[in-house]
């Protein structure tokens, strides 16, 4: 007797192994396509890092006078002391990005970054604010301060860095 077993088709098995490879692949294609790039994040965290050195830096002085913050006309953006974001610029420790104009801002296009215009002042107490003459006439930001980061010249992926409203938190 012979026995002649004609097997046409897929073992349940087989199935499986493609449709689990065909879901890796489509995950590491749809991951590397909406993940941000790692130049965007490393930015994006040395602007976090430079807005928690402006405050640390404010909450170091002795004086409720001695403020610092960070302004960005959107082009260029620059560690400051006191009142007047255009004045008394400071070198940002860490960086070698500055423009050529040997002003101490950092130059937002030579780290292939945009990011909106922007001025946050830290008190002694580290709490931001939008505007500071003195220590009596200021005006506290009236939200959480959120600044979207993006790669010069596209508008996505985004990574966003916010100023809490009150502490001058940044996560």
């Amino acid at each position: 007797m012979r026995c002649d077993h004609n097997n046409h088709g897929f073992t349940f098995i087989e199935i499986i192994s493609v449709l689990v490879i065909l879901a890796i692949v489509g995950a590491v294609i749809i991951g590397k396509g909406v993940s941000p790039t790692p130049g965007l994040v490393a930015n994006t965290n040395t602007l976090k890092a430079h807005l928690r050195y402006a405050q640390s830096m404010a909450m170091g002085k002795n004086s409720p006078d001695d403020i610092f913050g960070i302004r960005c006309d959107a082009s260029d953006y620059w560690l400051f002391q006191g009142n007047d974001p255009d004045a008394g610029i400071i070198m940002l420790p860490d960086d070698n990005t500055f423009n050529t104009g040997g002003d101490n801002k950092l130059d937002l296009a030579a780290k292939g970054i945009s990011i909106a215009a922007f001025t946050v002042f830290f008190d002694q107490k580290g709490i931001p604010y939008a505007a500071y003459t003195d220590t009596t006439s200021n005006t506290p930001l009236s939200a959480d301060l959120t600044l979207a980061v993006t790669p010069a010249g596209a508008g996505s992926p985004t990574e966003s860095v916010t100023v809490t409203q009150h502490t001058g938190f940044v996560p």
